[in-house]
């Protein structure tokens, strides 16, 4: 093990390293026996300075392992890389948000992402396929539906506003709770498996933004609606307002005078 240097690390190396082996690598997930996983060993950046970087860069996909962990370092990376697996969202969604984000920058357009989950501890697979399904058949051909780890179904709405996203996430669950009533037989647990919670986010191009940062926008406001009591929706603020500085917004002064070219105290 190469000795730890304890001087200050410099990250832009290790950022072109990593954004080339992001350039290089498919977008699309592959099969576990074409998958390759890279391991890199950073001399003297330690856990704290790696999640600065990675929450600075976007780099929360990337798996870091301490090296000096009384746990066999196989047996941890292992272990950390069925994490990612689990509660990251799939490569696809990570393709199609930057591709909608970096539209809804460059022309003003909005952009929302909801998440869906059942209101159940370990839900069926056939039961997310058909809620997979169910999204399918109700989005607009331009949008975007997948399954996430940890049970959740992403909704991405290309051009939609808060309140249109917030009306078609509504028919969707009431379209579900629809399916429940249907269902009502005796087996109570069956019925009641339909019911889903859902958090909602909204982007208006106006900061930037990463698909990690826009996909926790949304799960807070779903972890938001799950604490509250099932079966229900909750909207997230604007994520432009959760970004923006207050050097970065325009008061109503500034506004004038950039319109009218007068002071307010001139007026």
């Amino acid at each position: 093990m190469p000795k730890r240097n304890h001087r200050k690390h410099n990250p832009l190396p290790l950022l072109e390293e990593i954004r080339s082996i992001e350039g290089s690598s498919p977008e699309a997930a592959m099969p576990d026996a074409a998958s390759l996983c890279v391991l890199r060993v950073v001399p003297g950046l330690d856990g704290p300075g790696w999640t600065t970087l990675s929450l600075s860069h976007g780099l929360e996909h990337w798996c870091a392992v301490p090296l000096g962990s009384p746990t066999p370092r196989a047996e941890l990376l292992a272990q950390a890389i069925g994490q990612l697996a689990e509660n990251s969202a799939r490569p696809d969604l990570h393709v199609f948000l930057r591709t909608e984000i970096e539209r809804s920058h460059a022309c003003s357009v909005p952009l929302a992402l909801a998440l869906i989950q059942p209101d159940v501890s370990r839900p069926e697979a056939a039961l997310l396929q058909g809620l997979l399904e169910l999204a399918q058949d109700l989005k607009r051909s331009f949008d975007h539906a997948t399954l996430l780890g940890g049970n959740r179904l992403a909704l991405v709405f290309s051009g939609a506003s808060l309140h249109e996203a917030e009306r078609m996430v509504g028919t969707i669950l009431r379209r579900i709770r629809a399916q429940a009533a249907g269902n009502d037989t005796n087996d109570t647990e069956a019925s009641a498996s339909l019911l889903c919670s859902a958090g909602l986010a909204g982007y208006g191009g106006c900061v930037e933004l990463t698909p990690n940062e826009f996909i926790a926008s949304a799960s807070v406001a779903l972890e938001k609606a799950r604490s509250l009591g099932g079966n229900r929706l909750e909207v997230a603020a604007p994520v432009d307002v959760c970004l923006a500085s207050r050097d970065t917004l325009v008061h109503a002064s500034e506004k004038h005078f950039l319109f009218t070219g007068k002071k307010a105290a001139d007026k």
